[in-house]
């Protein structure tokens, strides 16, 4: 490889460690990770390279090094919650859902290092872009997070990805006397058709969503507030509604390296006089009825498959199954109906055990073709790990890893013990992978009682003894940076892969060293069976 210095290289192998001098027996500096950023210094030596990686100084293996950008999912540890950051290897950012508190927008920070940037309107640089920003569904949990990262001035969001429901303040004046208005529910106004009702008045476009910001500017409406806060941050910003019938997101097609499928919410195509729409099916109250109308997306690069999903319920994967399943049954239904006849056991009649056969039968067709879309080796779970699913959904995907995303800060005990057994007994592989943000996370610095006072004394400290305003700064700044490295060092899973390549880690609680500070899980495919499968790790540890 010819290296050019102070230009911009990745990691190549599963995890390499940075060392202080150019062999294998010098001391370590870092340990990093499959596709870390680094940047050659202009010095070889002996099959070594001089390169800077994660703030750090070092020597690497030539071999170790490779000149394209990979995939980066991070899985954040927002809390209670969603949060997804994905770095392209075009170098484009996307963000999915962000939880409801700071956690994201501290870890953009840390990332991109915005606390060591002035502000644009305060003379500094551009803004960082946020090229795509997706909120699966308008639960607070998902959207709330984003509003934060909105206001942050040193990020610009560019689009704005939704589904088309928008919870408004319900005033007579706007109520049309063709539709049904539910007191319980801000989502519009419903249109009856053959004994279902239809969520009629989506938001379907950018200027749709832009005049319902500016005609509720006082609202307390906070999924409002927070899409009016990326318009005030860019008044040019692009609200897209995205629905299962567009195929693809755009620039990320069939024939791109890297696409995004859309699988939902699937919308109908509904008339009211000569309006002619698309609608969401009101699938339960207004919380079933959000949730399950989540937007899903099948990211592929290469063979690897990764689903990310919001809040899907057992009502909208049964919705999801009709479609997909090509079926008209209510699969939870079958589903039921096929466990209580395994109940019966020895005592089940022949009729009961002939329809036993038919319903199995019955399902195990359903599923399979649903997999023909659905199946992932790698899934977001659905709504924190809780226990709202189907099995047969479960079958349908078909992972090898789930991740789940839950906080500590709810009264749902997510991950639920019968959801976590089900993630194992339904997924692929000898050694199915369940990762947990809740789980990984281990807060050492800010979270025990008494280091986390220790902690805050000091600053206070440095504080009370400032002599000026620009020092008193440079503290709160240094203070802000170990919330914002606390976010990211524990609890993340972040995936790694370039296609073929593939790469799961968290943090390990407790170091091992500057050669081992990450736990690591490999994926490789398989050419004879057709898939990834997991490397097993076996030891004593």
């Amino acid at each position: 490889m010819n290296l050019v210095e102070n230009r911009n290289y990745y990691v190549a192998t599963r995890d390499a460690v940075l060392r202080e001098k150019a062999a294998g027996n010098s001391a370590a500096v870092n340990h990093l990770l499959f596709g870390d950023w680094m940047r050659y210094k202009g010095e070889k030596k002996n099959g070594w390279a001089r390169v800077r990686c994660r703030n750090c100084d070092g020597w690497l293996p030539i071999s170790a090094i490779r000149e394209d950008r990979i995939l980066e999912v991070n899985f954040i540890d927002i809390g209670q919650g969603d949060g997804c950051h994905i770095v392209t290897p075009d170098d484009e950012v996307i963000l999915i859902d962000a939880g409801e508190g700071t956690n994201m927008v501290r870890f953009l920070s840390w990332r991109y290092n915005l606390r060591g940037r002035r502000r644009p309107e305060d003379g500094g640089r551009a803004p960082f872009p946020l090229d795509h920003v997706f909120i699966s569904h308008p639960d607070k949990d998902h959207y709330y997070g984003l509003l934060p990262v909105f206001e942050e001035t040193r990020l610009k969001p560019l689009r704005v990805y939704h589904n088309g429901i928008a919870e408004r303040p319900q005033r007579d004046e706007d109520k049309d006397p063709d539709l049904q208005y539910l007191s319980s529910e801000d989502l519009g106004g419903y249109l009856h058709v053959n004994g279902e009702r239809y969520l009629w008045e989506l938001i379907s476009s950018s200027s749709a969503m832009h005049a319902l910001i500016n005609r509720f500017p006082g609202t307390n409406k906070l999924y409002l507030k927070t899409l009016r806060k990326a318009a005030e941050n860019n008044p040019d910003v692009q609200f897209i509604r995205v629905a299962g019938k567009d195929g693809h997101i755009a620039g990320f097609e069939d024939d791109q390296n890297l696409t995004l499928k859309v699988l939902g919410p699937l919308t109908e195509r509904h008339s009211k006089g000569n309006a002619h729409r698309d609608t969401l099916i009101k699938l339960g109250d207004e919380g079933v009825t959000k949730n399950g109308h989540s937007i899903i997306l099948q990211l592929q690069i290469g063979r690897l498959k990764v689903m990310l999903g919001g809040d899907l319920n057992t009502e909208s994967e049964d919705y999801l199954f009709q479609h997909y399943g090509e079926t008209d049954k209510i699969v939870s239904d079958l589903e039921a109906q096929r466990y209580a006849l395994l109940e019966k056991g020895s005592s089940a009649t022949a009729d009961e055990r002939q329809t036993l056969e038919e319903l199995t039968l019955e399902l195990e067709t359903i599923i399979t073709k649903a997999r023909r879309h659905f199946r992932a080796d790698i899934t977001k779970a659905c709504h924190h790990g809780s226990h709202h699913f189907s099995e047969a959904f479960l079958q349908a995907i078909d992972a090898i890893a789930s991740v789940i995303s839950s906080g500590d800060d709810e009264n749902y005990s997510h991950p639920r013990p019968d959801a976590l057994g089900a993630f194992g007994k339904y997924s692929r592989g000898r050694r199915p992978l369940i990762f947990s943000t809740e789980l990984a996370r281990n807060t050492r610095e800010f979270t025990p009682v008494i280091e986390y006072i220790d902690t805050l004394r000091r600053f206070e400290a440095e504080l009370a003894a400032a002599t000026s305003a620009s020092e008193r700064r440079k503290i709160e700044k240094r203070m802000n940076e170990a919330k914002d490295r606390n976010v990211v060092v524990y609890g993340m899973i972040t995936l790694r892969t370039d296609g073929e390549q593939v790469v799961i880690a968290q943090k390990l609680e407790v170091s091992g060293g500057n050669d081992n500070k990450w736990d690591i899980h490999e994926l490789k495919h398989n050419d004879h069976t057709g898939g990834f499968e997991y490397q097993v790790k076996t030891g004593s540890h």
